[in-house]
């Protein structure tokens, strides 16, 4: 029942947020000077009755709330706006970027936490104090390595390895093949996984090395129980609970962790729409990216907290 009364709460307080963040958004974006036909404006050809009507055709020279008001009017009906820039929907624009955006994130996280449960195993239980260094000191060269650098780095060295520099298929092909897509998917994943990589390791050696030092686990080795089944049967399960909060806060993450390493790359997912849409002031698509990073973050919390919670009944969500 507790359980129940906290997903009602979070999702009031879900509903709440992701009503106030598009409010917000339409604010700050008020308060910025120009707007989005202000590089129309410095050009003597265009008049200022042309730019008026503009202006009032997309709603431009309303405040803010009205803006607001519009844009929920639309959602309600189904509708996330119009791309001024784009000329089309916003729902147009962003459908398919988002499953690419999805799978390079989904694969980068799995590479992530597979690799950086393995290392952080490894130094977590290694008693050669070389190895815990040789694991601590790979954690710490990528978590001081910007993932924008790494990225350039990895295109620099495309061509020697005989992988395509950017983009998502080979220019030219009528149809996209998995293998094509797999070439083209490898340097964009290890690079964003480069972002959760030494976090997971660094997390996950240090809660496996205070599991391994806990009072029962020593009386466990005292009884003669064999490492393996202390690390499965004990040690891994209380080591478990930050690691799950850290996984919902990598899912919250996504978007943010891949955005300027979709740019680099070339990968056409929702990274260089966003950069566009916020350079270029395009108003409906920059809220709606807005909301959907603060989908992924409410989201993201609440995996962590279930996690955490189905991990370990007694930690009773709050």
């Amino acid at each position: 029942m507790r359980l129940r009364t906290f997903l009602a709460a979070r999702a009031l307080q879900a509903a709440a947020v992701l009503l106030l963040v598009p409010l917000l958004t339409f604010l700050l974006l008020s308060c910025a000077p120009g707007d989005l036909l202000s590089e129309l404006a410095a050009n003597p050809q265009i008049s200022s009755s042309t730019l008026a009507q503009l202006r009032l055709e997309y709603g431009l020279d309303q405040p803010y709330y009205h803006q607001y008001a519009r844009w929920l009017g639309g959602l309600l009906s189904g509708q996330l706006g119009y791309s001024f820039v784009y000329q089309r929907p916003v729902a147009e624009l962003i459908g398919p970027r988002i499953g690419h955006t999805v799978l390079l994130n989904a694969l980068a996280l799995a590479v992530a936490w597979l690799g950086g449960l393995l290392l952080g195993l490894w130094g977590g239980v290694a008693r050669h104090p070389a190895t815990r260094w040789l694991v601590g000191a790979v954690a710490t060269l990528l978590l001081s390595t910007p993932p924008v650098l790494l990225a350039l780095l990895l295109l620099a060295s495309a061509a020697t390895f005989g992988l395509p520099a950017g983009g998502m298929t080979t220019p030219g092909r009528d149809t996209a093949t998995f293998a094509d897509v797999a070439r083209h998917l490898l340097l964009p994943v290890l690079a964003v996984a480069s972002v959760w990589l030494p976090v997971v390791i660094r997390h996950t050696a240090t809660s496996v090395w205070q599991a391994l030092a806990a009072p029962f686990i020593r009386t466990a080795q005292a009884k003669g129980v064999s490492r393996s089944r202390i690390l499965l049967r004990h040690a891994l399960p209380n080591a478990w609970n930050p690691l799950a909060t850290l996984f919902g806060f990598s899912v919250s993450s996504l978007l943010s962790a891949s955005l300027l390493v979709e740019v680099v790359m070339s990968w056409p997912g929702m990274g260089q729409l966003m950069v566009d849409a916020v350079l270029r002031r395009d108003l409906f698509l920059v809220v709606d990216l807005a909301v959907f990073s603060a989908f992924l973050l409410l989201a993201g919390n609440l995996i962590g907290d279930l996690l955490l919670y189905l991990s370990d009944p007694r930690t009773e969500p709050e």
